[in-house]
């Protein structure tokens, strides 16, 4: 008995192609929809969604394109389906405020956005090792504050409080660092 491939998988040499060209712009394609739909979990269904629609319709890409615009594009269509359906279950953004912060995040040239995710690295790494850390298991391995906060045996109020002093303290020192180099926001 042979086993059939799926009709919607890759051939070898495009699936290698998908998957080098993808974990390129993997974050950046998490970042733009997390712009669109700023809570984390809504955001992460939908990565995960586009995710599997870029890989079916690979074939589809036009390699003369950009895969980052190629990719937001499918993204966009993704959120919107996303708030659609999310609709009647709570408080969401109209589509056209949707639509404006999609422009306006397609608008930022990549190296812009390269250069601020560089001066995010160097500015983690001036962060004290222990807000390095709680920004990690936030951010990166996405703990939740309240098992932090029971971890730690901290208020769970004090852990917000110093991940807002963290940010505004990372912010600052990415303007400081994009305006030094002098390219601007």
């Amino acid at each position: 008995m042979s086993i059939e491939q799926e009709p919607t998988a890759l051939p070898d040499e495009l699936h290698v192609k998908f998957l080098h060209v993808f974990t390129q712009h993997r974050n950046q394609i998490y970042s733009y929809i997390f712009s669109l739909l700023p809570n984390r979990d809504d955001a992460e269904d939908v990565f995960q969604r586009t995710s599997l629609i870029l890989w079916k319709k690979f074939a589809d890409y036009d390699e003369t394109c950009s895969f980052f615009s190629w990719a937001c594009g499918v993204a966009f269509y993704e959120v919107k389906n996303f708030m659609r359906v999310a609709q009647r279950k709570r408080l969401q953004f109209r589509d056209d405020v949707i639509q404006q912060l999609a422009d306006e995040r397609a608008e930022i040239p990549q190296f812009k956005l390269d250069l601020r995710a560089t001066a995010l690295e160097e500015c983690m790494q001036k962060l004290k090792e222990k807000d390095r850390q709680l920004v990690n298991q936030v951010y990166r391995d996405q703990v939740p504050v309240k098992d932090l906060a029971e971890a730690t045996g901290a208020a769970i109020q004090t852990l917000y409080n110093r991940l807002n002093q963290i940010r505004r303290q990372l912010t600052h020192c990415i303007e400081r660092n994009v305006s030094y180099t002098g390219e601007g926001k």
